[in-house]
């Protein structure tokens, strides 16, 4: 047996970009987090906030914004989240210790109905595990309580909650799997003759089915305030032509005065003093960076969505992360970064800077609307319908065509379900 040394090419990132990065993508409370462990751990540093972190006044979807200067060390939930219920339960698995990081992390990215909020690949991306260890800690969230959490589909949240409950119909599991739609048109024939069962045992099945919790994240999120603080801040400029963008969040690093008298220590010192002050001096160079990649990427979110300034979410076009990089020159996985878990003042609210992001539709007038306008519209038509027929996803589907947009039924069904709306049936039955 031979050994041979062969060259091979490598593209790897420099240390201090991966911090810089890791930087850029955490939120203004966890970058907070880590700036006075860091302070800690170098007692030159002096750590510089801004007195006032936020604006807007806005409740939204159990979310509460800041309206004055926030004291983020009074960022503490008073009881119980959905994500600190898990890592209890996470805790006391049998299971190996990647598998438990990765369950943890997948539970710091559910979103307030308990539902995943990042795909597989990317959460592997951001652990470093294998895409076989994030399915394996995926399969250990689905084991805990409360039953269906951490689902990517409204069927697969049912499906979780129906496989674990030994007293469920025979049937449930291909009801669930097949015939959600059927249900909620109250086809009872083509579900009988599909499954061989009677009307009386589908009538069963369909309680049993509105007896399920169709968003168990829920009963966490109701009892806890989530505080998210707005990185930017999105106004249209004096005479209305343009906007401003500027941060809203800045902090700032410095040294001591007392360490910059270093000469007057033995050898060893200045050489640890010096040491420490390149520390600080790279530190805040990454929060600089990190500040002018926010800056950036905002400005060129807002010139490609200045409608939205005038409009509300209504008025958000199609947009791609690759439409931003291009005009930034950064690479999509750092505009990604920039902007997972970022929030912005705007207009209309403090809003998560990924709504701006959608794919389009066609619409008569030739000009694409976001995907994100169209589920604003379905949930205003949802809000508006007779609670005692409501609207079937065709019918919605036919009232956007009359509103001149392009979109099938089942592109319907899908928005519909993106936005935790439930079938026109189980509408009807929780009015």
């Amino acid at each position: 047996m031979n050994m041979i040394l062969l060259p091979q090419m490598r593209c790897k990132l420099a240390p201090e970009l991966q911090q810089s990065l890791m930087l850029l993508q955490m939120t203004t409370a966890d970058l907070f987090s880590y700036l006075r462990e860091v302070e800690q751990d170098n007692p030159l540093i002096q750590l510089e906030v801004a007195e006032s972190l936020s604006y807007g006044g806005m409740h939204r979807q159990g979310v509460r914004y800041w309206t004055d200067g926030v004291d983020l060390t009074t960022l503490r939930a008073d009881r119980e989240t959905l994500e600190q219920a898990l890592l209890a339960q996470i805790r006391l698995t049998d299971v190996s210790r990647a598998e438990k990081r990765v369950a943890a992390f997948l539970a710091g990215n559910l979103d307030e109905s308990g539902y995943l909020d990042i795909g597989l690949e990317e959460a592997a991306a951001c652990t470093g595990h294998e895409i076989g260890v994030v399915e394996a800690g995926l399969r250990l969230l689905h084991t805990l309580e409360p039953a269906g959490i951490a689902a990517t589909s409204l069927k697969e949240c049912l499906l979780l909650q129906a496989s674990r409950d030994n007293c469920a119909p025979r049937f449930v599991k291909e009801l669930i799997k097949q015939h959600l739609g059927d249900v909620a048109k109250g086809r009872w024939k083509v579900i009988g003759k599909s499954l061989g069962i009677c009307e009386h045992e589908i009538e069963h099945g369909v309680r049993y089915l509105r007896g399920l919790n169709p968003r168990p994240g829920l009963q966490f999120g109701n009892s806890d305030v989530l505080y998210a603080i707005a990185e930017i801040k999105l106004r249209r400029s004096e005479g209305g032509t343009g906007f401003t963008v500027r941060e809203a969040a800045p902090f700032h690093v410095s040294v001591h005065a007392s360490a910059l008298d270093a000469g007057a220590g033995t050898g060893k010192w200045c050489d640890w003093v010096a040491a420490k002050q390149k520390e600080a001096a790279r530190l805040d160079g990454m929060l600089g960076f990190r500040k002018s990649a926010l800056t950036v990427v905002a400005a060129a979110i807002a010139g490609q969505q200045q409608r939205f300034l005038d409009e509300g979410e209504g008025g958000i076009r199609p947009l791609k992360l690759e439409q931003i990089a291009a005009e930034t020159g950064f690479h999509v996985s750092t505009v990604s970064r920039a902007v997972r878990g970022k929030y912005v003042d705007t207009p209309f609210g403090v809003l998560p800077m990924n709504v701006f992001f959608s794919t389009g539709l066609g619409s008569d007038n030739g000009e694409d609307v976001s995907s994100r306008a169209v589920k604003i519209r379905i949930r205003g038509l949802v809000a508006g319908e007779n609670k005692q027929r409501p609207f079937t996803d065709a019918r919605l589907a036919a009232l956007l065509h009359e509103e001149g947009l392009t979109i099938s039924r089942r592109t319907v069904a899908k928005y519909r379900e993106e936005e935790r709306i439930l079938p026109s049936t189980f509408r009807a039955m929780t009015m």
